[in-house]
């Protein structure tokens, strides 16, 4: 039998999401048009099957898919309205697919209205995947649903048409590369009347809105801190900076009670080092506020620097060109001497010999500029800046 899909005109509603939550993805069908010989799956002849809006359209897809071999697709004229998708010919394992993005978030929900023609199915399960292979069934309220055919009036949707489900619970759907969301005809479904599906019953989408919470991959891989010219140095590194506003610095001197002393802009890019300086006295705890630009955030482990307790080095020669000498406190057995860049990047380390007081650092395959050389014993962490040219 030959499936009719068309482009039924039907008035756009909007679905606002709270404020925290974004928009990941959204289908309204407005420019599309279908090719009029195509086979089981939508063959888009203008317009687009990815996402019209959203903050991660790149590589998302709609598709619908029947059991019959041959299918229709025309653009009728419509009334002046919106657009929405609308096809016949369906059978129990039918569905419409839209595929997406969440690198970058999580607590999924997706939103959407549908509606039928009276001979068309009535009875539908909402399904997800992660693979496009292999699909599970939804959990929760609303992931089985009966649609109506009195679900728009005057070119609006009514209320009874435009359903949600949150799919929070399934964490398997966060921060994924593509997940899969299907509305498919559940098996033993009648039609809208009651009687057999009919091959001209139409089932009708619009309005499919994929959103979730950021969910932060930012990656935090190091978070250090060290006495530089009796200030504290912080350095940190990440990684996987997607949609991060940025870094609040925040000190205490009790380790309980926090406040911000700075705040440094994400690069949001792929891999970053950076670097903040403040002054020292006494004992001081840090930590690092990592705050999403939709305002959620998380902490980093919390460092303690004390400059009443930081052991003296002397370095000679500085500016150095081949090797200098590290003069300090007699080395433990896990002694260690580390040269990082003043954005925190570790060069090198070296072990330093249990019992020396002074080591010779080779310093000639550095470029020139400035680094900071850490001394680390015994738990102690000191520092010196030097040049090398």
């Amino acid at each position: 039998m030959k499936k009719i899909i068309t482009l039924l005109s039907i008035l756009f509603l909007g679905i606002t999401y709270s404020n925290a939550q974004s928009v990941i993805a959204r289908w309204n069908f407005e420019a599309v048009a279908f090719d009029a010989a195509a086979g089981t799956t939508f063959a888009i002849t203008s317009g687009s099957a990815v996402a019209d809006s959203g903050a991660l359209v790149t590589g998302s897809a709609f598709t619908s898919v029947h059991a019959s071999a041959t299918s229709g697709w025309t653009t009728p004229v419509g009334n002046g309205s919106p657009k929405a998708a609308s096809g016949n010919g369906w059978a129990s394992g039918d569905y419409w697919q839209f595929k997406v993005s969440t690198t970058g978030f999580s607590s999924i929900t997706i939103s959407w209205d549908h509606m039928g023609s009276n001979t068309g199915p009535k009875s539908y399960i909402v399904q997800y995947s992660t693979d496009g292979t292999i699909f599970t069934n939804a959990p929760g309220a609303g992931a089985t649903y009966d649609i109506t055919n009195d679900g728009w009036s005057a070119g609006s949707y009514k209320a009874i048409s435009t359903r949600t489900l949150d799919l929070s619970s399934v964490t398997a759907l966060n921060n994924q590369a593509f997940i899969y969301i299907r509305f498919t005809v559940a098996a033993g479904s009648t039609a809208i009347n009651g009687a057999a599906i009919a091959t001209g019953g139409t089932s009708r989408v619009d309005n499919v809105y994929i959103g979730g919470f950021s969910s932060m991959p930012l990656t935090l891989n190091a978070f250090t801190g060290s006495v530089v010219n009796g200030k504290a140095n912080l350095t940190w590194a990440t990684t996987n900076e997607i949609n991060v506003d940025g870094f609040d610095i925040e000190k205490s001197t009790n380790n309980r009670d926090f406040s911000s002393i700075g705040f440094v802009k994400a690069n949001n890019s792929t891999e970053n080092n950076y670097n903040f300086t403040t002054e020292l006295s006494g004992v001081s705890y840090y930590r690092l506020k990592m705050t999403d630009k939709d305002g959620s955030f998380k902490y980093s482990k919390t460092i303690s620097l004390n400059n009443k307790q930081t052991v003296k080095l002397d370095l000679y020669p500085n500016p150095v060109r081949n090797s200098t000498t590290l003069s300090h406190d007699k080395a433990t057995e896990k002694a260690s001497i580390t040269i990082t860049s003043l954005d925190g990047r570790k060069v090198s380390v070296i072990n330093v010999v249990p019992g020396a007081t002074q080591t010779t650092v080779d310093v000639t395959k550095l470029l020139n500029g400035n680094y900071i050389m850490v001394y680390e014993n015994n738990g102690t962490r000191s520092s010196v800046q030097f040049v090398k040219q």
